[in-house]
């Protein structure tokens, strides 16, 4: 919310007349017929303004490049391509992944990628990513922390199709002058999630299969009695 100008330099006068005894002497003088308090203020006002902008735009060279290295990863790992997605990691970039699993370094993360989706027996089949950030990064100096959620999309070598909506935190340091992924965690909900949904979902059709795997046990061990 902006005042008008006039009221604006009207305040400033009264304020300031608050520290002066002869306050009628000030206002007449200074507020009413002086243009130049006028451009004072109005100077002020624009270095002030100036100031602003330039706190708030700081780092936008700084979140531009990070919010490319998002776009970056999160296009290398839906191509399966980890060795195009490690450029913009540390070489001891530490991943905390869904399985509770830690690496630590390039050699590390490649071996847990291969592992698990790009070998011939590997678990993940097809997988697909969507990642958003929930707020502006936070800046410590030459570090940044970035989080946000993710929505994925899995399809497991035994068949198994799913979706899982994630949490990922992002530590970023930036040095001469380029922005690398340090440390990446990756976290879902431990008590409402697709896997959990499906384990819920199969032990009550094992539980339905064994009521009726029991009655007809019981019907046909009842026939062979008679």
């Amino acid at each position: 919310m902006f005042f008008p100008y006039e009221t604006f330099v009207i305040m400033c006068c009264e304020y300031s007349s608050l520290f002066l005894t002869d306050k009628k002497y000030f206002y007449n003088k200074t507020c009413e017929g002086n243009t130049k308090m006028k451009k004072i203020v109005m100077v002020l006002i624009l270095v002030m303004f100036s100031f602003n902008i330039y706190a708030a735009d700081d780092r936008s060279e700084d979140r531009q490049q990070l919010r490319a290295i998002m776009t970056e990863v999160e296009k290398a790992l839906n191509d399966q391509d980890l060795n195009i997605a490690l450029k913009y990691m540390h070489q001891n970039v530490l991943v905390t992944y869904y399985n509770a699993e830690v690496t630590s370094g390039h050699d590390a993360a490649l071996d847990f990628y291969s592992r698990m989706i790009t070998s011939s027996n590997a678990i993940v089949k097809e997988y697909s990513s969507k990642a958003e950030v929930d707020a502006p990064a936070t800046f410590y100096g030459n570090t940044a922390i970035a989080y946000g959620k993710s929505i994925e999309k899995y399809k497991l070598a035994g068949g198994l199709e799913f979706d899982l909506l994630g949490r990922w935190t992002a530590t970023i340091l930036k040095e001469n002058n380029q922005w690398k992924i340090i440390a990446l965690h990756f976290s879902t909900n431990l008590f409402e999630n697709a896997l959990l949904d499906n384990a819920n979902q199969m032990k009550w059709i094992v539980g339905a299969i064994m009521f009726v795997v029991g009655v007809a046990f019981m019907l046909l061990l009842g026939r062979l009695r008679k």
